[in-house]
């Protein structure tokens, strides 16, 4: 249970800013920061994750976010990028797959590790591979 008392000043430009964004400050803003970091943390969501000029799009982000919280684990972000993916789009079958491939990266990383393979034998064989596909690709 959350120590009530340990709740943090949030700045007040964060505040604003956040409720302009979420219509409230959630409260694990405040418990969960000092106000440095929830400084920190705002510019860090807003400029980057909430932001439409990056690279990524929104949904993108979400399942990537989806992806690494199912394999830290992490409830909390599992329920948020969860909702996020959904509201920037995402299905239910993308939502899946999304956690699915983390999984499988993970079994990779797992296999790959455990078994020790040599890194540079490895890097060599993955450019092998890029290679043929692409030419399998070009031929289509």
């Amino acid at each position: 249970m959350p120590n009530q008392t340990t709740k943090m000043q949030v700045p007040d430009d964060v505040k604003r800013e956040v409720t302009e964004a979420f219509g409230f400050v959630p409260s694990f803003v405040a418990q969960s920061t000092t106000p440095e970091t929830a400084r920190l943390w705002w510019s860090t969501l807003r400029d980057f994750q909430l932001s439409e000029e990056t690279a990524l799009d929104g949904k993108t982000k979400e399942l990537i976010g989806l992806g690494v919280a199912s394999q830290i684990p992490c409830h909390y972000c599992v329920v948020f990028h969860t909702e996020a993916a959904r509201l920037n789009g995402a299905n239910e079958q993308e939502i899946r797959e999304a956690i699915f491939m983390s999984g499988l990266t993970r079994l990779g990383s797992t296999l790959l590790n455990g078994s020790q393979i040599d890194a540079n034998t490895f890097d060599k064989e993955v450019r092998e591979i890029i290679g043929y596909v692409k030419k399998q690709m070009a031929n289509r």
